[in-house]
């Protein structure tokens, strides 16, 4: 009954929902709706309208379909989001028509084919292992296997995904323990357990996960000390897990536990301990309503109860399992369990039930060696009409190239003849031809001339802002450093004298004097303050993600919420262009605060390759995108100067006497 899909069903959800399990689910679908009206880009509103899609499939199919459409009219002029949406579309119909899936995973692997991003490699990862998964549900395990390994495992590679490669390793060996080839599922094995090794300790699943099927598959080979040892490394790191926040519960690894402790002593003839095992699995797949795993766990107990001569009970359990149709959905486990009932009615010496479980059980295998006998004469058949007509066209290409040898020789004469004319033809033209080309190129030199001419004066430009960006950032830290050690200490130095002094006179009724020591405290507490902003420290020992995370946290009051999201990015820009990502926020979060009156702000950053996206929303006091640059504040104009620096785009979206500000920016980073 025991049956090893588990590792690919995990990972259908893993590839894509791992942006939403770590989201409320309001907040998330807040995320992405909030994107979706205050951008006017197409390909940002496409890649979230596939997201929401995506997270509507097993909740709402025509929510889902509705906003995959969408999806798709907004993405339809970007051809890598157009190949994508053949993923997505495969997306929705699996679990509704495998075979609409299996088409659209393979056009969806043709079309990303065109790019060689990371990206790319890893949706077409993606598509040819949900692939596999139609074709294991469809118990074609060869199928699924061809696809892991030919497919999948390059495509990983490529991609660079340390974690993602190892749970696809973890799958190949699933494959090969469905097929009770154990010896071939052991390397497989141990490369995943390996890439695994280092996962951090929110991804402990993996590896608890990767543990029990090596667990499983050496009880498969009867190796069962090898099968305790991994037992208990999983047991041991299920008891790290219970603090552990991840995207998915620990039970669901717990359960799994139980079910294979229970195999391990059932193997081993420890039936108390396996008895009680396999209690805590029924009593946990009830509290998961997985209903797959209460029958799994029903088939070992079964046998448990056979060992201990507990027939009417154990008979009891096979003939429910008859009846349920999760356990029916595979025809091995259909005919595994018709096994099971003939082999306990024959030890009872019921022969005449025993007689009919055994001819259920024959007429199903007949009917799986029939079904694969006719695939087997169908694929002979192709092949031998397609040599059939390999044969003919080879035929008909002899008949063919006679026919067009004698046909060459009566028109060589003409061939000759008419060369001759055409070849003084071609040098008339030839000589027009290259005229008409030197008075081009000289033309087109010209343009490339005057172009070089802006492209020098741009550069020089970029050039001169980049010096000035570069001089007032070291000017600050002067400035900064200064105002920190030098006046910083003297106020310091004031204060501590002054209230000395304040306390020596026990007679002091001063409260003059008392207000200037707390004065002096402000002006201390303001100018730390100042010398902090003006000095990203936070960014230089933490990086970008802390520090601005900490500069949302203080600008955020009883009255104002600023909520920042970090989405996406696997890898931060240099250090320098940081520095600058960093002051861009700054000066649009210092905006909305001062002049916008907002009480809520919407921070979030993301990255496509080397692009990085900002997008700053707000709920204050819009204001008059289109004045004149003179009219703007400083804080816009430096915004506007350090975006250009990066190459970048801005998009301030935004009316005066409306409520509302949301500013989208696009920088080209270095990655």
């Amino acid at each position: 009954m025991k049956t090893c899909c588990f590792s690919l069903l995990l990972l259908l959800t893993f590839f894509k929902s791992s942006a939403q399990s770590s989201t409320p689910d309001k907040k998330y679908l807040d995320s992405l709706n909030q994107l979706i009206e205050k951008t006017s880009s197409d390909s940002i509103k496409a890649r979230n309208y596939f997201l929401l899609s995506d997270f509507w499939r097993e909740q709402d199919t025509t929510k889902s379909k509705a906003y995959l459409e969408k999806g798709k009219a907004h993405g339809d002029k970007y051809p890598y989001l157009k190949a994508i949406y053949y993923s997505y579309l495969a997306n929705y119909y699996l679990g509704i028509d495998g075979t609409k899936s299996e088409i659209n995973y393979l056009k969806a692997d043709k079309e990303l084919s065109a790019f060689s991003t990371k990206e790319a490699y890893q949706e077409r990862a993606g598509a040819w292992h949900n692939y596999a998964l139609v074709q294991q549900h469809q118990d074609d395990h060869k199928g699924a296997l061809d696809a892991l390994i030919n497919h999948v495992l390059p495509l990983s590679k490529k991609a660079g995904d340390k974690i993602w490669l190892g749970t696809e390793y973890i799958s190949i060996a699933a494959i090969f323990m469905n097929l009770k080839q154990y010896d071939k599922a052991i390397p497989y094995l141990n490369q995943g357990i390996e890439h695994f090794q280092n996962a951090p300790s929110s991804q402990y699943f993996l590896l608890v996960n990767a543990y029990l099927t090596a667990a499983d598959n050496y009880s498969g080979l009867g190796k069962y000390q090898q099968t305790k040892k991994y037992l208990d490394l999983a047991k041991i790191l299920l008891d790290k897990s219970k603090n552990v926040v991840s995207p998915y519960r620990i039970e669901i690894f717990l359960l799994d536990y139980y079910k294979c402790a229970t195999t391990y002593f059932t193997a081993t003839k420890q039936y108390q301990k396996a008895l009680q095992h396999a209690n805590e699995a029924i009593k946990l797949a009830k509290e998961l309503n997985d209903n797959y795993s209460l029958q799994e766990i029903a088939f070992d107990k079964h046998t448990i109860l056979i060992d201990q001569k507990r027939y009417p009970e154990a008979e009891k359990i096979l003939m429910d399992l008859v009846k349920q149709k999760e356990t029916n959905s595979l025809t091995q486990n259909r005919l595994k369990t018709f096994n099971a009932l003939a082999s306990l009615h024959y030890t009872t010496g019921n022969m005449a039930k025993a007689y009919i479980w055994l001819k259920k059980s024959k007429t199903l295998g007949d009917s799986l060696s029939e079904s694969k006998l006719k695939t087997d004469i169908s694929n002979l058949e192709i092949k031998y009409k397609t040599a059939e007509k390999e044969k003919k066209i080879v035929s008909l290409h002899a008949e063919n190239e006679n026919a067009n040898y004698k046909i060459k020789q009566n028109r060589l004469l003409n061939w000759l003849l008419s060369l001759t004319s055409l070849f003084l033809f071609v040098i008339a033209i030839l000589g027009w031809l290259f005229y008409r080309n030197s008075k081009k190129l000289a033309t087109q030199k010209e343009l490339n001339h005057q172009q070089q001419l802006i492209d020098i004066e741009r550069q020089r430009q970029i050039d001169v802002v980049q010096v000035m960006l570069d001089t007032k950032e070291d000017e600050q830290n002067r400035v900064a450093r200064d105002l920190h050690d030098g006046l910083g200490g003297m106020l310091s130095t004031a204060k501590v004298n002054l209230t000395h002094y304040t306390q020596e006179k026990t007679n002091n009724t001063d409260t003059e004097l008392g207000n200037v020591v707390v004065q002096l405290e402000n002006a201390i507490t303001e100018l730390r303050r100042i010398a902090h902003n003006m000095i990203p420290g936070m960014l230089l020992k933490l990086g970008l993600e802390a520090a601005l995370r900490d500069l949302c946290e203080t600008l955020s009051t009883q009255n104002l919420d600023v909520v920042f999201q970090w989405l996406n990015i696997q890898t931060e820009p240099p250090v320098q262009e940081q520095i600058t990502i960093y002051r861009i926020v700054q000066e649009a979060l210092t905006n909305a605060v001062k002049h916008a009156d907002a009480k809520n702000i919407l921070l979030q950053c993301t990255q496509s390759e080397d692009v990085f996206f900002i997008t700053v929303d707000d709920d204050g006091k819009g204001f008059d995108v289109g004045a004149p640059l003179k009219n703007q504040g400083i804080g816009l104009k430096n915004i506007k100067s350090r975006v250009e620096h990066l190459s970048g785009t801005i998009e301030i979206l935004s009316k005066e006497n409306e409520q509302g500000t949301s500013i989208n920016i696009e920088l080209n980073v270095t990655t």
